[in-house]
């Protein structure tokens, strides 16, 4: 079942957000309350909109992201999105995708934006679920 993300997800959540992101490709070393904390910023705005995939109480999909107006209407710009590690492969993901645009759909918004690693499995993803590359963007980042 899918369903809107609530405050009260939020320690499932950042348990599979440890999970999830220390396998391969990434490899990174989440503690749980930095997680918590790191859901709990993509959570807590006015503009804040999550969704979680729950089976048997338990949640094995999450997507966190926000509202953005621009200027073709608003945009849904996902900021996490990811799925248990032992349930890939079975199509939570794109269950996910579909749900989320039709319910974004039904609120008046135009698309969906994200940024994603080039050449990781996540790449491949999104664009088998027709998401596009768009070639006038760069990612860039300023380290200080």
């Amino acid at each position: 079942m899918i369903k809107a993300y609530k405050s009260g997800d939020l320690d499932q959540v950042a348990k599979l957000l440890v999970d999830t992101f220390i396998q391969e490709p990434w490899k990174e070393k989440w503690t749980e309350e930095l997680a918590r904390v790191r859901i709990e910023e993509f959570m807590s705005g006015p503009m804040s909109i999550g969704y979680v995939y729950e089976e048997n109480k338990k949640i094995i999909g999450v997507m966190c992201g926000r509202q953005s107006t621009y200027l073709y209407g608003k945009e849904y710009f996902i900021d996490e999105f990811f799925i248990s590690p032992s349930q890939q492969g079975k199509g939570i993901g794109t269950k996910m995708i579909n749900y989320v645009k039709n319910d974004l759909q039904q609120q008046g918004f135009v698309n969906i934006v994200l940024n994603t690693e080039k050449g990781y499995p996540s790449e491949a993803f999104y664009k088998k679920n027709n998401f596009k590359v768009k070639k006038s963007l760069i990612f860039m980042y300023l380290d200080f």
